[in-house]
């Protein structure tokens, strides 16, 4: 059974969304807590829940992912399902289709995730045919078959975040993956957090904040 997205409104008038995806095993509810901390008045923030999936890394067992990892090693190209990355694409751009019936443009949408989710907001920003408002990419990489990307510049702004002591997915993924969006996107940033793991931290929220505010200047 599907679960419904945590959906934080706006508390005034509303003029911008963010969608925002939670990491592999984690709900919609991860991250609402946190963010609704940071959330300028005029944001509404959707987070919703992965579809269970049996996951290989996992021994096959059913856990909230956006698609299935097959390997942990990094090096290994086809560590993630292509088909289910895709999928997860489809579905966050279809949010985003959504809040465009709303009256909130695609160029008023930002998308985000941390982790997984993070993985597949960058797949996202750099496929989409639309300009987004921005890209927020937590300790994260780029899946899929990277080659397969259209060799273009996108105009969203990316901010990267990674911790230099995560033990799931490696600093040295997420600045390799830095280097590669970097190529791909004209306005880029990517932070490293000494001593932070797999996680968040406050200073990283207040950094995300910061983005949100200079992104969506009113």
């Amino acid at each position: 059974m599907n679960i419904p997205p945590v959906i934080l409104n706006a508390s005034a008038r509303h003029t911008a969304t963010l969608v925002f995806l939670h990491g592999l095993g984690d709900t919609g509810l991860g991250w609402a807590g946190a963010l609704n901390t940071i959330k300028p008045d005029f944001l509404k923030v959707i987070c919703p829940t992965a579809p269970m999936l049996p996951v290989t890394i996992n021994g096959g067992a059913a856990m909230p992912a956006w698609y299935d990892i097959t390997s942990l090693d990094e090096k290994d190209e086809k560590r993630e399902d292509s088909a289910g990355v895709d999928w997860a694409v489809d579905y966050l751009m279809n949010i985003v289709k959504g809040e465009e019936k709303h009256g909130i443009q695609a160029d008023r949408v930002m998308i985000g995730g941390f982790s997984q989710g993070g993985a597949v907001s960058l797949r996202a920003t750099l496929t989409s045919e639309n300009q987004l408002a921005g890209c927020v990419a937590l300790s994260c990489y780029l899946p899929g078959n990277i080659s397969a990307l259209k060799k273009r510049i996108v105009d969203t702004p990316v901010f990267q975040a990674h911790g230099d002591s995560d033990s799931v997915v490696s600093f040295a993924r997420g600045a390799a993956t830095s280097s590669i969006v970097k190529s791909m996107a004209g306005n880029h940033k990517f932070v490293t957090y000494p001593g932070m793991g797999h996680e968040a931290t406050p200073a990283e929220l207040e950094d995300i904040k910061k983005f949100l505010l200079e992104t969506f200047k009113q």
